[in-house]
């Protein structure tokens, strides 16, 4: 019994040896036990190329070029000749209104300004004026008739003529007769100033008149011309119905131009100082086609920052405007996209896939360079500068052609030999 034991433990060592065995030669580890293969390492050849850095941003699509048309009161729209969507061009008919009631008032206005012209050259007052002269005219002569008579009959009570009764009532009758000239000319006076304030008033009334007038002619050729398209481009808003009114509330219609687009991007407060005027930007949605490829620019940066609400909660952020290079029918103002913007974009440079990438205890970046004569890795020290989704800026460490590990190993060590499982470099 204690030989049959003894024979199946060695069998059983022998077969854990073996399966071991095959396990170290299929990692690679039997190098370590002499010789062997090496480990098998998937390689890459450096090359340089470009890299980009960004900041994605959320922004939504609006008009550079648009026309919303109001209308200061409500009038009834006898037509509407066009439909969202349409194109049209600058000066062409979108609605008729009717503007009856305008040219109604406006010639009400002309003919009371004509009947106030006819009281302005009218000749009443300047006969009231002519009435007073002549009552100023005569009532001089009564009082150089009474004032020579007083004269007369004073000689003629001095000489004892006559009697003094007879010299009080010539002096009465020449009292009278100034009291009646003073009159007389108080009352020409009072005859010219009104004729001079009612022309006066007239002529005021005149010019508030054409004032009124011209405002309403302006108004009515305002109105015919609201009733024409502004600018080419394409109807995006429609307000009115036929037989329906206009509402000062809301525009009529609204014109935009298709072609001129921007969007306006909330930047983070923290990425705001890595974006600048200038800067490229790609723009993406759910209302965009994937294989189109949406381009813009930074044009503006605004001078303030304000607070946006999100589920997270309240961030502060700047708006960012960015002009579309290429909307090609895919964008339609309103939509809400991402705006990824490149804060870097380097070309020439030694360039990595950050597969590559590994780190020693200390936190030091390394990659495992193949020597391709010896067919061994040499533990390198890089540094590393922007990188992307995918692929990292080596800025020491690395130059074009030096072939890589990809995916190095914990395991793996200073001169430790490889063989190439995948061999990328011709």
């Amino acid at each position: 019994m204690n030989k049959k034991v003894m024979i199946g433990g060695i069998i059983a060592i022998a077969a854990i040896s073996l399966i071991a065995v095959n396990i170290l030669k299929s990692t690679g580890a039997a190098s370590v036990f002499g010789g062997g293969g090496g480990y098998p390492v998937k390689v890459a050849e450096i090359q340089k190329g470009e890299i980009s850095a960004y900041i994605s941003a959320n922004g939504v699509i609006e008009e550079v070029e648009k026309s919303e048309v109001f209308f200061d009161a409500p009038f009834k729209v006898s037509r509407v000749l066009v439909a969202e969507g349409d194109k049209v061009a600058k000066g062409q008919k979108i609605l008729e209104l009717d503007t009856g009631s305008l040219v109604s008032e406006l010639e009400k206005l002309k003919t009371n300004k004509g009947i106030q012209a006819l009281s302005l050259n009218s000749k009443v007052a300047d006969a009231e004026v002519n009435r007073a002269q002549s009552a100023v005219n005569n009532a001089l002569r009564t009082y150089n008739d009474s004032k020579r008579a007083y004269a007369d009959n004073k000689e003629l009570y001095d000489s004892n003529s006559i009697s003094k009764k007879e010299l009080d009532i010539s002096e009465n009758a020449c009292i009278q007769a100034e009291s009646a000239l003073n009159d007389a000319r108080a009352a020409y006076k009072v005859a010219v100033e009104s004729r001079s304030l009612n022309k006066s008033t007239a002529e005021e009334n005149m010019k508030v008149m054409d004032i009124t007038i011209n405002d309403l002619e302006d108004r009515i050729a305002r109105t015919a011309e609201s009733q024409l398209s502004p600018m080419d481009g394409v109807v995006a808003a429609l307000n009115v119905d036929t037989g329906g009114f206009t509402s000062n509330m809301q525009p009529a219609y609204k014109v935009i131009n298709p072609d001129k687009l921007q969007v306006k991007a909330k930047i983070k407060e923290y990425d705001i100082k890595n974006v600048s005027v200038g800067q490229n930007v790609r723009i993406t949605g759910d209302a965009i086609d994937k294989e189109k490829n949406i381009s813009g620019r930074v044009t503006a940066i605004s001078p303030v920052a304000t607070v946006s609400r999100t589920t997270s909660g309240d961030e502060t952020v700047i708006e960012v405007t960015i002009a579309i290079d290429n909307p090609e029918g895919a964008l339609k103002p309103g939509l809400n996209v991402t705006c990824d913007v490149y804060t870097v974009d380097k070309k020439g440079v030694i360039v990595a896939p950050l597969e590559m990438i590994t780190e020693d205890k200390d936190g030091n970046k390394l990659v495992f360079v193949v020597d391709m004569k010896s067919k061994t890795m040499k533990e390198t020290m890089v540094k590393l500068g922007i990188n992307s989704d995918m692929t990292v800026e080596v800025t020491e460490g690395l130059k074009e052609g030096d072939v890589v590990i990809i995916e190095p190993q914990p395991m793996y060590r200073d001169g430790a030999k490889v063989r190439i499982l995948e061999d990328t470099v011709d």
